[in-house]
């Protein structure tokens, strides 16, 4: 029988009032529930579903209140730890970046397409500019164990992987989109400044389709 992993979740509440976040002026609701789980049927799961297994500080972008938070890529909630007790912010939540102190890694939740049906998720904003976000998106997948089944196939245990990174292009309506991976799709993005861009691309010798690079392109942008 092939090892499969059960998730486990039971939601023992949800508030019935809303946290308010003074700075923001806005309210949100903190679901309070046991944390999405996994119960092996073998000991030998290789891997992670976070991007970071400690709970770090992290707070609202416009509030004061500090909570201890991950980011689940498995599951795309972020889990917050308090006193013991855990709960999560849910991507059906939409503006409410979250930015981790240490790091200044903020995610924001929006709307995207994943086989053809639309969804909420967490992406990492990477560069956020009057009309657009560069965005990345983490994902982490599952893989089940393979059995041996000769000296060439050898066992491989279950395992969590992270996926190639992804880029999206965020819009200031929460819809985000990936990034075209065709140069004269990607320069359209930029309208009346394409070529501007496109100019500072070649004379930089950047790509865009590095990190480091696109941060460089959509900086430059927003500079304009």
């Amino acid at each position: 029988m092939k090892t499969t992993i059960k998730i486990y979740f039971t939601t023992i509440l949800f508030f019935g009032t809303l946290l308010s976040f003074s700075q923001t002026g806005s309210n949100q609701i903190l679901e309070r529930t046991t944390i999405k789980s996994f119960n092996l049927q073998s000991s030998n799961l290789v891997g992670t579903s976070y991007i970071n297994d400690n709970f770090l500080p992290a707070k609202l972008v416009d509030g004061e209140e500090i909570y201890s938070m991950r980011y689940n890529a498995y599951e795309d909630v972020l889990e917050v730890d308090r006193a013991g007790k855990h709960y999560y912010f849910s991507p059906k939540k939409l503006n409410y970046p979250i930015t981790f102190i240490g790091s200044n890694k903020t995610y924001q939740a929006f709307s995207y397409d994943v086989n053809k049906t639309t969804s909420n998720g967490f992406f990492v904003v990477l560069n956020k500019g009057k009309n657009i976000y560069l965005l990345l998106k983490e994902k982490i997948n599952f893989y089940e164990e393979k059995k041996a089944e000769s000296e060439l196939n050898k066992y491989k245990p279950p395992t969590l992987k992270s996926a190639p990174d992804t880029f999206f292009i965020g819009y200031i309506n929460n819809k985000a989109v990936k990034l075209p991976r065709k140069k004269k799709s990607f320069l359209k993005l930029f309208s009346s400044k394409s070529k501007d861009v496109e100019n500072y691309i070649y004379k930089n010798k950047l790509s865009f389709k590095k990190k480091e690079d696109l941060i460089e392109i959509f900086e430059y942008y927003n500079s304009l």
